[in-house]
């Protein structure tokens, strides 16, 4: 009897061992971050020690890195205009770091949010859980937050053909998971890749990137809905 009950205990301890390391496991995948061969991202803060105006930040990609400047010269003496950009993608934690560092030390009025093209890696089901994480921490550390959602550009195949790539079905499942979340938040919402979709003037010869027209129609979108937000008439 006795060995049977120590044979038990042996036996309890090797399955509650195996359960808590797959436990353990499962944490650590949901937590971790699949990188990219490249990661980067772009910090720029202007006129930090000014009150006056109100401040928006343009969260994105190289997407906001190309249209960025546009935005800001029309918001020149109306707001001032900052920016964060990075490959991170929702989904991994990396990017909810460093949005947490950044709010640190910076507040906003008015936040632009164009998150999707990076991060292919990540399942739709990874993508959408970080919706409502991402949203949290916009409002916990910007009291009184107007929040602009953009959703995601066409991914085409390069060469100017009208095509798109592999990974474009996964922009739409991602469009389609923000345009859910923004409607039940009653979020404004910036749409990208309807008009993007159906002009291929838009792109640059990598299929990916916008072309000078297509970021000129970047700019106004933009810019248009944060004088909205700001109740300002557009221009």
């Amino acid at each position: 009897m006795k060995k049977t009950s120590v044979i038990l205990l042996v036996l309890i301890t090797i399955l509650l061992n195996f359960s808590y390391q797959g436990i353990a496991q499962s944490k650590a995948k949901k937590k971790a971050s699949i990188s990219e061969g490249t990661e980067w991202s772009n910090t720029w803060m202007v006129s930090t020690n000014k009150h006056d105006l109100p401040r928006v930040l343009i969260i994105g990609d190289s997407h906001v890195e190309r249209y960025y400047q546009l935005v800001t010269n029309k918001l020149n003496k109306i707001a001032y205009c900052s920016k964060f950009t990075t490959s991170r993608s929702l989904g991994d934690p990396a990017l909810i770091a460093q949005l947490k560092a950044l709010f640190f030390s910076y507040k906003f009025d008015v936040i632009t949010f164009n998150n999707g093209l990076h991060g292919v890696e990540y399942s739709d089901e990874q993508y959408s859980r970080y919706l409502p994480v991402v949203y949290k921490l916009f409002k916990k550390t910007n009291p009184g937050l107007k929040l602009i959602w953009v959703n995601t550009t066409p991914r085409r195949i390069g060469g100017k053909r009208p095509d798109f790539d592999q990974n474009n079905q996964g922009v739409i499942n991602r469009n389609k998971a923000v345009e859910e979340f923004t409607k039940a938040k009653n979020i404004p919402l910036i749409d990208f890749y309807t008009p993007a979709s159906v002009n291929l003037d838009f792109f640059d010869t990598d299929g990916i990137h916008f072309s000078k027209m297509g970021v000129e129609v970047q700019a106004k979108m933009v810019t248009s809905e944060i004088l909205k937000a700001l109740n300002i008439n557009g221009q």
